[in-house]
């Protein structure tokens, strides 16, 4: 078990801009609870739709994907940046994996709950955003962190802080702190394998 905690700055993906791979997303939240901590729906979240074609959705509610991969996916880096694209405004935060992706579930909630510990993560803005990953990990067998550079930063206009809040029994918990709650969206890319999270700003 390893937990890991910390902010994360702002920069760029650097990795072009590929069509992405078409990401299902459903209405049911995952839940966390078998990672040791869980975190309370914020009130006021829309249902999220389904992702069809080559264009996902924005939405505010919940989004997951389910994945088997053994061994795990390991997350190795975490950075975001504020983007514009298409006359588009929106944050981003790109996590990249070695091993393959992982699924996940992402939503807003009242609180982002540390696993293991059952402690809400201290975040900045007024609205919260938790991302779980599984199967994932965020450590070598030594236990030592995957993570290439230090965990820090934020203050980009709508996401004003990213900070690991666990890396536990093939879960990794991210909390996002964002000036208010807005929609989002969820892309895949691969070589290499990221997660990509885009908040309008």
């Amino acid at each position: 078990m390893a937990l890991l905690a910390g902010a994360l700055s702002a920069c760029s993906d650097g990795g072009g801009s590929p069509s992405p791979e078409p990401v299902t997303t459903t209405s049911a939240a995952v839940a966390s609870t078998s990672a040791g901590g869980s975190a309370t729906p914020a009130p006021g979240a829309s249902p999220t739709s389904s992702v069809g074609g080559n264009a996902p959705t924005w939405s505010s509610g919940p989004t997951s994907l389910t994945r088997s991969t053994s061994p795990s996916p390991r997350l190795v880096e975490v950075r975001a940046a504020h983007n514009v694209e298409g006359g588009l405004s929106f944050d981003r935060i790109v996590l990249e994996f070695t091993g393959g992706l992982p699924g996940y579930s992402a939503r807003y909630v009242q609180d982002v709950v540390r696993p293991g510990e059952g402690s809400p993560l201290a975040l900045a803005g007024q609205a919260h955003f938790e991302i779980v990953l599984h199967p994932a990990d965020a450590h070598d067998d030594a236990g030592r962190s995957t993570l290439r550079s230090p965990v820090t930063g934020g203050g980009l206009p709508a996401v004003r802080q990213v900070a690991m809040a666990g890396d536990f029994e093939g879960y990794v918990h991210l909390g996002v702190g964002l000036d208010d709650v807005v929609g989002y969206r969820v892309t895949e890319l691969t070589a290499p394998d990221r997660l990509i999270f885009d908040f309008a700003a």
